[in-house]
């Protein structure tokens, strides 16, 4: 049974990813585990974290508020799943006050935040955000334009999007995160300017561009001591074949092409003709407008400060449109437009102050 807007669990989750955004921290609300196609299971809240220039830090946190919360049990298993997912660290946010518990916590390398915690984020007016829409009020924006146009469109495309970023985050997250924000912005320039359509379509683009700065940070941190060229070339890579290296992003492309150079009649030209014809359409991904943006425009903390303000602009009560937007966001959603072949004015035209 679908929860109500006001139930309890979900407000505690809209508190917590308050108190970590406050933080200085990226977080994200219900993240879905898929495999192989199928939903596992949703992390509560996925959170991003850049504590020095060279090092990243994924974790995740698990939230439960129910009169039994069954601690001991929600502790094993997010570590379970933080094992699975790879992450550098994980919270269980739990109602239980039992001194066991941290005990447990510490021995599992989990953090716990326990009943006084929340207690006192609870009783503080200076956590939740006043101007900021919840999680459920973004879906509910979502559904209702998805209803009017008698589809899911737009539920799909931000479920894909949240789920790029548990699944091999980084460079795939990058791709997928650039096809959303294109997906988004067309919906965008075909809606009637200042409906609800136009509102919904706005606010997911400014999100999928968001992700975009952040995998795009990730996939940099793994190379802060490399060359201006080295950087450049990478962040090209990332963006056109999903890898940080072109030549492991080509590797399926040869391993085709060698086995048509064996089983086919005159394998040997029809291989080197179909290598030939992939590197060039991969050479026409304009990847070169945003790498040359982001080395030349947002060094050092560049990217991670773009992600956290567009994250925020897409969840503001009072949606800003592209115009009012500050020099270094515009730049950014520009290039992403630039590369999808979004025509800027018609992006920009489609809301205005309300």
């Amino acid at each position: 049974m679908a929860k109500k807007i006001d139930d309890k669990g979900f407000l505690l989750e809209e508190l917590l990813r308050a108190y970590f955004l406050r933080s200085g921290i990226y977080a994200v609300r219900s993240v879905p585990l898929q495999l192989q196609g199928d939903d596992l299971t949703d992390v509560d809240i996925w959170l991003y974290e850049r504590p020095t220039g060279s090092s990243r830090r994924r974790q995740i946190v698990d939230v439960k508020s129910k009169l039994k919360p069954k601690a001991t049990e929600r502790l094993l298993w997010t570590k379970g799943l933080c094992e699975l997912l790879d992450v550098d660290g994980a919270y269980v946010a739990t109602t239980d006050n039992r001194p066991v518990l941290k005990q447990i916590s510490s021995r599992l390398g989990v953090s716990i935040l326990d009943g006084a915690d929340l207690k006192r984020m609870g009783e503080s007016k200076k956590i939740l955000f006043s101007d900021r829409l919840s999680e459920e009020n973004f879906n509910n924006l979502i559904k209702t334009v998805d209803k009017g146009r008698r589809n899911k469109d737009l539920q799909i495309g931000y479920h894909d999007l949240k789920a790029a970023l548990i699944d091999e985050f980084g460079a795939s997250t990058v791709i997928r995160a650039l096809e959303h924000f294109s997906s988004f912005s067309k919906y965008l320039t075909s809606s009637h300017p200042g409906n609800h359509a136009a509102e919904a379509s706005l606010r997911l683009s400014y999100l999928a561009a968001s992700i975009t700065a952040i995998a795009l940070d990730f996939s940099l941190a793994k190379i802060p001591f490399k060359s201006a060229e080295e950087r450049r070339k990478t962040v090209i890579s990332v963006i056109r074949y999903g890898v940080d290296d072109e030549n492991r992003g080509f590797e399926k492309v040869r391993i085709a092409a060698a086995l048509v150079e064996k089983y086919t009649p005159s394998g040997r030209a029809i291989s080197q003709s179909m290598i030939n014809a992939v590197r060039e359409d991969y050479d026409r991904i304009p990847a070169e407008i945003i790498a040359d943006h982001i080395l030349t425009h947002l060094k050092d903390d560049g990217l991670y400060r773009v992600a956290r303000t567009l994250e925020s602009e897409a969840f503001s009560m009072l949606l800003r449109p592209f115009d009012e937007l500050s020099v270094e966001e515009k730049s950014f959603l520009g290039i992403l437009m630039d590369f999808g072949g979004i025509e800027r004015t018609l992006f920009a035209g489609a809301w205005s102050s309300q």
